[in-house]
């Protein structure tokens, strides 16, 4: 399976204009890369727009999502 994840970050914030970055991932699970990538130049391209107009940049990457075993 594989997730997009995602690194959110905020220009210029505040009145020392520090970059603020944040670790997160979009709900979504896809059986290939292939899909995986689909869907994330499709939000890429939805939400391109509204994020240069915020100065937020957002970097969205699919990976495989890493099993966890309950030991």
């Amino acid at each position: 399976m594989f997730k997009i994840f995602a690194s959110i970050c905020f220009l210029s914030i505040g009145a020392t204009e520090q970059t603020l970055c944040f670790k997160s991932e979009v709900p979504l699970r896809f059986d290939d890369e292939i899909n995986c990538r689909i869907a994330r130049d499709t939000i890429v391209d939805f939400m391109h727009e509204d994020l240069v107009e915020r100065q937020t940049t957002i970097l969205f990457q699919c990976e495989k999502e890493v099993e966890k075993i309950n030991i």
